[in-house]
């Protein structure tokens, strides 16, 4: 009963500090929106947005300004292409590239074993890639119409990163051995005077070391 109860002051503690930085990165993010900086007001909402606890009303909130933010930017750049648009165009297309890979960056930087707002993220996807056909120099594929450039792009995004599952049961196997270890030094490999058990403290010590080897291998190679 004692440990059920730190495991959950400890998850509070985290919980709740994931919501005080998301509604502090959303505020900067609003302050930076209202002085003008577009460019700051898309980073704080992705910090905002990378903050995610299930039912967070900062990381909804986030995704809805990154939203619009990128509208306004496509709505002022107009319909032209890249290559036939002036520089205030350009800049306001680079912007709504930003504002939607920040949406994509925020969604997929914080899925596990499901992808939050999926449908969000094919939506702004499918708008990403537009924009990506939009900004791309034409040199790239020449001859291709805009729509299928896009097309091209759909393709790519939907394609989905992942870890190497090999390589996260490593980490995640690294981690259970390491923290046995820890427990089985105290518990065997002391006695209740704390001096050392030679036998099972050596014991002890060398699964601590290849677990938290394993450990730091699987996250480097996941």
């Amino acid at each position: 009963m004692l440990y059920a109860l730190c495991v959950l002051a400890a998850l509070s503690v985290v919980v709740g500090r994931l919501l005080i930085d998301g509604r502090a990165a959303l505020r900067a993010g609003d302050a930076a929106f209202a002085s003008g900086d577009r460019a700051l007001a898309v980073r704080h909402y992705l910090d905002a947005a990378r903050l995610y606890v299930p039912g967070s009303a900062s990381v909804r909130a986030a995704l809805d300004r990154l939203d619009r933010v990128a509208s306004a930017a496509e709505s002022a750049a107009g319909s032209g292409d890249g290559a036939a648009a002036d520089a205030g165009a350009i800049e306001q297309l680079v912007l709504a590239r930003r504002a939607r890979e920040a949406i994509r960056a925020g969604i997929l930087g914080t899925r596990s074993f499901y992808t939050p707002f999926a449908e969000r993220l094919t939506d702004s996807d499918a708008k990403l890639a537009r924009l990506y056909a939009r900004t791309e120099d034409a040199r790239v594929d020449p001859g291709a119409s805009i729509d299928a450039r896009t097309t091209w792009h759909v393709a790519r995004l939907a394609r989905r990163p992942g870890p190497a599952i090999l390589f996260v049961l490593m980490a995640l196997g690294g981690f259970a051995l390491w923290l046995g270890a820890a427990v089985a030094f105290f518990t065997r490999g002391l006695d209740r005077a704390l001096r050392l058990r030679q036998g099972p403290a050596a014991l002890a010590g060398t699964a601590f070391v290849v677990g938290f080897a394993l450990f730091v291998v699987g996250l480097r190679l996941a």
